[in-house]
């Protein structure tokens, strides 16, 4: 009894992990921090209250956060290992899985913000592009393939009816409609809000949006994605899932305050400059829906660009295991 007594003794003197003779044990907490990355733009800007704030993790876990100049760029810093975790356009997205990259979506993070702007009184549904040259931001993205999918149904042939010309650059084509040089421009945000600042005479004379719904069945078109490392979902989903409680409530600070995350934005370089962000966040349409939530309008996009593209989704849907559930 007494040597019982005595070994008892030596336990609890013992830190925890020992005291449980388990290696596992004593590596569940091991110190980690989570690398994420944000799209400089409009895409980061849900992200940026964590920029200025890292949200407070359970189990030993940190998170850091860095703005990434372009798509390319931040797809570059997966492959190479260096974040766990980062927002990317859904295509790119479904690219890097289908390739076996394993990072999983977790969060649809933006849906639709593409609109079509001009100054031309005549132009009021669809049918009106027919002859007309429309510029459009994204050649072989999801502005192209919107207008794809939904102009067909609405009485203009995209193929046959309408020029669509990809040359210029988002802030420049911005510039040229604000200036009159061009008659019609299909942009995101915040370029959409750049433009019409620059010239309130400018109009959307119908929604992209409300043809999709048409086109589709699906109330909005996702645009953002939020993805993490296989891994991390597997081994820190309790921190994981507190990761994703911190964006959501992010995305409800900007949207609740616009001019306090414009600022933010301008203080992190995220590419835009205060006023800009604060203006262009009520036109944006920042969301927050788990993976597995989303899933259907996620595959409804996918299935366009399948269709147009196939190697720009990766050749096929990803599997069902793309679609992360991290118990929120």
């Amino acid at each position: 009894m007494r040597k019982f007594v005595a070994l008892m003794l030596v336990l609890s003197a013992l830190p925890p992990a020992l005291a449980m003779g388990g290696k596992e044990q004593s590596e569940a907490i091991q110190p980690l921090s989570i690398r994420v990355g944000a799209l400089k733009g409009p895409t980061g800007i849900g992200m940026i209250k964590l920029f200025d704030q890292a949200p407070v993790l359970p189990d030993a876990v940190t998170a850091t956060f860095e703005a990434v100049a372009n798509a390319d760029a931040m797809a570059a810093r997966l492959l190479s290992g260096e974040l766990d975790a980062a927002v990317l356009p859904v295509n790119m997205a479904a690219k890097l899985y289908n390739a076996g990259l394993q990072y999983k979506m977790v969060a649809l993070v933006g849906n639709g913000m593409v609109k079509i702007l001009t100054n031309d009184a005549s132009i009021q549904i669809p049918a009106d592009l027919k002859n007309r040259e429309v510029h459009v931001a994204g050649q072989g993205a999801t502005p192209e393939f919107l207008l794809r999918t939904v102009l067909p149904q609405a009485g203009a042939d995209p193929d046959k009816d309408i020029t669509m010309a990809f040359g210029l650059p988002y802030a420049e084509m911005a510039t040229m409609l604000a200036a009159g040089k061009i008659e019609i421009a299909v942009l995101p945000e915040p370029f959409a809000t750049v433009a019409r600042k620059a010239n309130p005479s400018l109009r959307e004379p119908f929604s992209l949006t409300a043809l999709w719904k048409l086109a589709t069945g699906q109330d909005d078109y996702p645009m953002s994605v939020f993805v993490v490392r296989a891994s991390l979902i597997n081994d820190r989903k309790t921190a994981v899932a507190a990761l994703l409680s911190a964006y959501r409530d992010a995305i409800s600070w900007a949207q609740a305050d616009p001019q306090a995350a414009g600022l933010l934005v301008e203080r992190y370089d995220l590419g835009l400059k205060a006023p800009i962000a604060a203006a262009a966040i009520p036109a944006s349409n920042y969301v927050f829906q788990t993976a597995p939530s989303a899933r259907v309008s996620i595959e409804a996009l996918l299935a366009v660009f399948l269709k147009a593209v196939p190697a720009s989704i990766g050749g096929k849907l990803p599997d069902p295991a793309f679609y992360a559930d991290c118990g929120l």
